[in-house]
């Protein structure tokens, strides 16, 4: 398999792609360009799962359902297990539950007010950038590419010298390490999440289930073995999706087997600039026999 930003290239189209992102969070494509992409390669079902927010989910529907493209309500909810940053994917939630809106809604205006803080510290060391200027550029209550952010930054530092030599357009590694952990001068402290079993209880209560997003990328931590995830509200693992190699889809599906849990397929579709290694929806690196009978199994999982 051929390896691009050591990720798999997605090479196998599917017609279930339960996991895209549009700008309303981190992708780079309006909900309606998203649907049209989705409807161009010839996806069935289809679910846009922005971070923490539904707030594109009218607007896809709108394009997507009369060009014959079954939607499922979902979002991606960020959230704590084991003392560390998961993804939840809530399925067949009901758009319109006020509940469930407002406690998602909780959790992305934690985010926005921890980069509106970060940027605040960046305009009291000198640097030229204001969060005014950050919602201008990105768009206003939106949580954006980290990658995004972080460029933005660096140009606006310009000539200073404090930042010369750091990278644009990559991974930033080396800047977080040195300017942003505990410590440095823009470290902020993580902002408030929730816990996944209350996640999956917010999932549930609005129709929905609960699916745990990219689990190979979720370090092995005591309390994170998948044998407890049922027991938390969790009804799924997303087995096939370009995060994930060969290696960690076949742990994904013998976890699944062996606890109960239905395994799930998404792109995580961003957008070709963002995740060159997926340039389209609805391309994942395996094949899948069944994709659509594994959502009927999924929506039969819920109460």
């Amino acid at each position: 398999m051929t390896i691009v930003s050591d990720r798999p290239v997605a090479t196998v189209r599917t017609t279930v792609d339960l996991h895209l992102h549009s700008v309303v969070s981190d992708g780079d494509d309006s909900p309606a360009e998203l649907a049209r992409k989705c409807v161009a390669a010839g996806l069935r079902i289809a679910a846009c799962t922005d971070h923490d927010s539904m707030a594109g989910f009218e607007e896809f529907r709108a394009v997507a359902e009369p060009a014959g493209l079954t939607v499922v309500a979902g979002t991606e909810i960020t959230a704590l297990w084991a003392g560390q940053e998961v993804h939840c994917l809530g399925y067949f939630v009901d758009p319109d539950d006020a509940d469930f809106r407002a406690r998602v809604g909780r959790v992305h205006d934690a985010e926005t007010g921890w980069w509106r803080t970060w940027f605040d510290q960046a305009e009291a060391l000198g640097v030229d950038i204001s969060w005014a200027a950050v919602e201008g550029r990105f768009g206003k209550d939106r949580v954006g590419y980290l990658g995004d952010y972080l460029d933005a930054f660096l140009a606006a530092a310009g000539t200073d010298p404090r930042f010369a030599g750091y990278e644009r357009g990559g991974r930033h590694s080396r800047f977080i390490a040195e300017w942003c952990k505990a410590g440095q001068p823009l470290h902020v402290p993580h902002p408030w999440r929730p816990g996944l079993a209350e996640v999956a209880g917010w999932i549930r209560q609005a129709g929905g289930v609960a699916v745990l997003a990219h689990p190979g990328r979720i370090r092995e931590e005591p309390g994170t073995a998948p044998s407890g995830l049922a027991d938390l509200g969790v009804s799924g693992l997303e087995a096939w999706t370009t995060w994930h190699d060969p290696e960690d889809t076949r742990r994904v599906l013998e976890a699944c087997d062996s606890f109960g849990l239905v395994p799930t397929q998404g792109s995580d579709f961003h957008g070709g600039r963002l995740k060159p290694w997926s340039p389209a929806p609805g391309l994942v690196p395996e094949a899948v026999g069944n994709a659509e009978a594994m959502v009927d199994r999924l929506y039969e999982r819920r109460d």
